[in-house]
């Protein structure tokens, strides 16, 4: 049962509440109205000091207007921005109007265009530099180093914060992954104590039962004496029990490896108790399962085919197990009597091992008779907790 979400002081649950309110096409758009208010404030600033021609707006607007295209298609946003730039150059609206540009280089950067964001400020340094000594008369004197300097600065200032920004997600991407592990360390090394207690507390206990249920057993048949009832009742039991015990301390100590790969294994013990059990099991060794789905879908097969055995009145078990688009897909049925099955504890802790994975489960009557069927989506699909740069974060197009 996962536990309780920690108390959280009032300051963060109210950063977590704006980060929500923040997020996705809501933050998509507050970017562009920042973005376009920037550009147009810095066109105002040129209209009133010098005169603004009509076209002139266009390049300032149209940069900005891109911006809610900023996480799917960072290039593209960057190609519009900079030409943007480019075009509003000539009229000299001074600083504000570069911002769009540098965002997107951030951006771009960001999300892995390391190339294409590098070229870019490159390209446009030396247009700039240029630039301001065309201004002076092609004459280079410390104004034209300063003023080239300054845009220059700012441009490697966007590089270097994209960089540093995609570098800090994948350091704290990797911290996340090694405190999983070590959780999952953890979680092993105390399986493994479970399963030396339960071997040192009840395994020679339950051996000592049945030893000594078996003794009593021989001799009375020995003497020509028909053992007791109960004394058979318990040295049967004893044998269930040790069994059942075995199989739990090997899942307990036994953590790699395929599972899904002993559902033959696992048919064979219930094909002696009167029950044909087809087994088709399509999960390929050379494409490993992951290891909470493995080990679920395993005892979900084990739990259907003992209440197939236990409650079914039919004489035949069909037991499918395959990938189906992201997913591990259990199916077990059997061709007994679906109306008289009452749901118990089994089917509840299968449910309960379905729903801890995100996945599905039907229980009912099917085209073959009563049916378990579990969807167990794999660790690559399962829902997982978003970082807090997801939300703000451009997708990856394609592996650069």
């Amino acid at each position: 049962m996962p536990s309780p979400p920690e108390p959280s002081a009032p300051g963060s649950r109210l950063a977590d509440g704006r980060a929500r309110v923040l997020a996705g096409r809501r933050l998509d758009l507050v970017v562009t109205a920042v973005m376009l208010a920037d550009t147009l404030t810095a066109g105002l600033i040129k209209d009133v000091r010098d005169g603004m021609p009509v076209w002139g707006w266009l390049p300032l607007m149209l940069g900005p207007l891109v911006f809610p295209l900023w996480r799917r298609r960072p290039r593209l946003v960057l190609a519009v921005s900079v030409g943007a730039v480019l075009a509003s150059g000539p009229l000299g609206v001074g600083p504000l109007a570069v911002v769009p540009a540098l965002v997107a280089i951030a951006v771009a950067m960001y999300t892995g265009y390391r190339a294409l964001s590098v070229w870019t400020v490159l390209a446009l340094s030396a247009m700039t530099a240029l630039g301001n000594l065309r201004t002076a008369g092609w004459e280079f004197d410390a104004g034209v180093v300063e003023r080239t300097l300054l845009v220059v600065g700012w441009l490697h200032v966007a590089l270097i914060s994209g960089l540093s920004r995609r570098q800090r997600d994948a350091y704290m991407a990797e911290a996340e992954h090694v405190r999983e592990e070590a959780v999952k360390r953890k979680a092993a090394d105390e399986r493994v104590r479970i399963a030396r207690e339960l071997h040192d507390s009840l395994t020679h206990s339950i051996s000592v039962i049945r030893v000594q249920a078996g003794v009593a057993i021989h001799l009375a048949r020995k003497r020509g004496e028909d053992p007791p009832t109960a004394l058979v009742a318990v040295e049967s039991a004893a044998k269930d029990a040790t069994r059942e015990l075995r199989e739990t301390l090997t899942m307990l100590r036994d953590d790699d490896g395929h599972r899904l790969d002993r559902v033959e294994d696992l048919a064979d013990r219930y094909r002696g108790l009167g029950f044909t059990v087809d087994v088709d099991c399509e999960i390929d060794c050379d494409l490993p399962v992951d290891r909470e789905t493995d080990h679920a879908a395993y005892r979900i097969v084990q739990e259907a085919l003992t209440n197939a055995v236990r409650h079914s009145t039919g004489d035949r078990v069909r037991v499918r197990v395959r990938r189906e688009d992201g997913a591990v897909v259990v199916e077990v049925a059997d061709n007994g009597d679906a109306a008289a099955v009452v749901p118990g504890n089994g089917i509840t802790g299968m449910r309960e091992r379905v729903d801890d994975l995100g996945g599905t489960l039907d229980v009912g009557p099917g085209e073959y008779g009563f049916t378990v069927r579990a969807r167990l989506p794999e660790a690559a699909t399962q829902p997982a907790a978003s970082s807090a740069a997801a939300g703000a974060a451009p997708e990856l197009e394609e592996s650069r």
